[in-house]
């Protein structure tokens, strides 16, 4: 009877000890999937902060352009005109008036776009190709979006750290086209 006893136990012990241990190896996987989304999440929203800022740079650019009477008053008109028609057609006033707004919005940082280019600095920073500054390292803004991709791709993998690392890691990225480069006495090379 002891001996049945003690069996039973052991076999409980065994029983909980496999539970424990296929829970600790599911949660393992869970833990490796958060760490590659997190990581790469890192990058998307790099990539989305930049890119959002850009998006304000141009329709700044654009609003500056049409600051100029004569310029504005053809934008002002064609945005006048598809808001009135998109009205007209929904019976929606509201919906006219976001027609319009989006429509401006759009029409301002289509006449502000230019070619961009982005500090590798500290901090990333974006700013029109013709507007870079000297002593830092500026890449284009399309040559950083591959580099990001393929670093998006190696953080299912690796972990990239805080925004130093991923900087630092940016760098050694050969699909980067340098507008300019510091030295590192920070002129420009």
């Amino acid at each position: 009877m002891r001996e049945t006893f003690w069996k039973k136990t052991l076999t409980d012990l065994r029983h909980q000890l496999d539970l424990i241990h296929s829970r600790a190896h599911e949660d393992a996987v869970r833990f490796e999937e958060l760490r590659e989304q997190i990581e790469s999440t890192k990058i998307r929203f790099l990539v989305y902060q930049l890119d959002t800022r850009r998006k304000f740079l141009a329709r700044s650019r654009g609003a500056a352009y049409i600051a100029e009477p004569r310029k504005s008053l053809p934008l002002l008109g064609v945005v006048s005109a598809i808001s009135i028609l998109t009205g007209m057609i929904t019976k929606d006033g509201d919906a006219a008036m976001n027609v319009g707004i989006r429509g401006l919005n759009g029409a301002l940082q289509g006449l502000g776009e230019t070619d961009w280019a982005v500090s590798l600095g500290n901090n990333l920073e974006i700013a029109p190709l013709d507007n870079v500054g000297q002593g830092k390292d500026w890449v284009t803004w399309d040559s950083l979006k591959i580099a990001m991709r393929e670093l998006e791709l190696r953080a299912k993998n690796d972990a990239l750290g805080n925004l130093d690392n991923i900087i630092s890691e940016l760098r050694k990225s050969k699909s980067l086209v340098f507008v300019n480069k510091a030295s590192t006495d920070g002129t420009t090379v």
